[in-house]
């Protein structure tokens, strides 16, 4: 039995959408109430309210599409079988999105392969429309007119949110065109008084290089500051802190006097099997203390900052160390999943994977990353809902050069004016705001953002993303002081008055119960984390000198 999601706090009133169809299925209802909690909507039985009170239409079958008043912006849908009713062998259909402005930014000119069967228009597309997608040479998704009084109709059924699923599930490569017209309609619905998003941010990540020297495995440094360049991109090398006992001035140099181009991350601490997926509380806080020593003892070898930001050796990290970042200062995690620690197990919210970040373990911001790889199809939808473009990959991804930085560069930088950094710096964006005259509302998805506050605001209202199994900060710290946060709703507000803007303000989450790194218990010394990084990095670096093949088989049974 699943527990109805509540809605967020907002002070405006919500847009009402009257739903004109037969019946509302309880997998409908969720998808609404989900939607709710991201969106200043409210979905209504069309019966049930007076048409003059409503702010937009959602018609589900054509036979509803006369109910609707006019005036005001309609979406028409296909109706389609209930979820029980759904056939189980998928139709792959390759869905273009057109070029219109109307159209957000990173959707213009994609093409994405949908499994969903592909019915007809339930009304065609008329003269004066606009095909948003087509499909199999025809028009699947169309609009009339604009914003205040828009018509869009599209041949795909609504989406069904059932138990254990995310509204995530249903906006990825595969499964998206039933419920992208609905974002798309909900977007010309609030207009202004949407929520702006994080601007596109983006990084690459490579695991495992480190200062011993200018190059690592297939990675030549200099090379790589030329063509980032060139190329406009960012590399961060998330370096395992073990391997910060040695440092060459060159490599140290390359990465202090071009930050534009390169900068380190945190790569586990010993980088053994699993190391972070296995740390219980009891060995967390030691273990991840160890990995802030040494990258400090980094810092003062080698003069170049190392973002506080950690990438889980192999993708695996447990809750407790999750939990041990928080306490310790570590200002995100960059992981492919959003709870790492739950593989296996069904969605603990819908709205898993679908905001910038996702805090757990008290308030630590995980940022997903997605393999270099893989396909790319998945990055229109991430860049679509805020989240940073992050990709990561390994040296020998570049044996043959560095024209895959050039070719992801590229279908990241299609998507709209992206802006490349470090992880920190990636960080320190994620948050949302929504202007109401002289009020801004900060929706904060980091533990520190720095917020650009433009002319005519008087006050910020800062709203923290409850994290999963709870909140372990005390107070929301800023430059003029700090404000004690007030809960309302299980969700952390601060209001922060008499601001002087245009001006920039910074925002950090204080832990309850925060720790130092240089005091506590102590891990002592063991041979086998400095037996496997002299076999592995020996290994990497002997790779680009092997005949193509061998190295990649003497990777493979290393792991990553």
């Amino acid at each position: 039995m699943r527990t109805e999601p509540t809605a967020q706090e907002i002070d405006e009133p919500r847009k009402l959408v009257g739903v004109f169809s037969a019946t509302q299925t309880d997998n409908l209802r969720w998808l609404f109430t989900s939607l709710e909690r991201v969106f200043a909507v409210r979905f209504e039985q069309a019966g049930s309210v007076d048409p003059k009170r409503l702010d937009g239409a959602l018609v589900l079958g054509v036979k509803h599409a006369g109910q609707a008043p006019s005036g005001i912006p309609r979406l028409v849908l296909r109706s389609g079988p209930r979820a029980r009713e759904r056939p189980l062998a998928a139709e792959q259909t390759a869905v273009v999105i057109s070029e219109d402005d109307a159209l957000a930014r990173p959707l213009r000119g994609a093409q994405i392969i949908e499994n969903a069967a592909l019915g007809d228009l339930p009304l065609p597309l008329p003269d004066s429309g606009r095909m948003l997608a087509s499909a199999e040479r025809r028009a699947v998704w169309w609009q009339s007119g604009e914003a205040p009084a828009a018509l869009c109709v599209s041949a795909y059924p609504l989406a069904e949110l059932r138990e254990g699923e995310a509204l995530r599930d249903h906006l990825r490569p595969g499964c998206f065109m039933q419920l992208l017209p609905l974002l798309h309609f909900l977007g010309l619905l609030l207009g202004a008084g949407a929520e702006t998003l994080p601007p596109l941010r983006a990084s690459f990540v490579i695991d495992d290089p480190n200062l011993h020297w200018p190059t690592y495995g297939f990675l030549k440094y200099g090379d790589m500051v030329d063509h980032a360049s060139e190329h406009r991109y960012h590399v961060a090398l998330a370096t395992v802190p073990f391997d910060g006992w040695l440092v060459n001035r060159r490599a140290a140099s390359l990465i202090r006097e071009n930050p534009s181009a390169l900068s380190l991350l945190m790569h586990g601490n010993d980088h053994v099997a699993r190391e972070l997926g296995r740390l219980s509380d009891r060995d967390a806080e030691p273990s991840i203390a160890q990995a802030l020593r040494r990258i400090a003892a980094l810092e003062r070898r080698s003069g170049v900052t190392v973002d506080r930001a950690m990438a889980p050796p192999h993708g695996a990290c447990s809750e407790a160390a999750l939990r041990a970042m928080f306490r310790l200062g570590i200002e995100a995690a960059c992981v492919s999943r959003p709870y790492p620690w739950r593989d296996g197990l069904p969605a603990p919210t819908p709205l898993a994977g679908w905001r910038p970040a996702e805090m757990v373990a008290g308030g630590l911001p995980v940022l997903p990353r997605h393999s270099l790889s893989l396909s790319r199809e998945d990055l229109v939808f991430r860049a679509l809902l805020g989240q940073p473009l992050i990709l990561y990959g390994h040296h020998q991804d570049f044996a043959d050069g560095l024209d895959l930085f050039a070719q992801a560069a590229g279908d990241i930088n299609r998507l709209g004016d992206v802006r490349w950094g470090s992880l920190s710096e990636i960080a320190h964006r994620n948050y949302t705001t929504r202007r109401a005259g002289e009020i801004l509302h900060v929706g904060m998805h980091a533990r520190r953002i720095s917020i650009e506050v433009p002319d005519g605001v008087r006050a910020l209202h800062v709203q923290v993303q409850e994290p999963l199994g709870g909140a372990a900060w005390r107070k929301l710290s800023h430059p003029g002081g700090a404000e004690d946060t007030a809960f309302r709703g299980g969700m952390g507000e601060t209001r922060l008055e008499s601001i002087a803007a245009p001006c920039r303000v910074d925002l950090a989450l204080c832990a309850d119960h925060p720790l130092d790194p240089t005091q506590g218990a102590r891990r002592g010394r063991r041979p086998w984390p400095l037996m496997r990084r002299v076999m592995v990095e020996g290994r990497d670096r002997i790779q680009p000198l092997l005949p193509r093949g061998a190295g990649s088989k003497a990777q493979s049974r290393g792991g990553r």
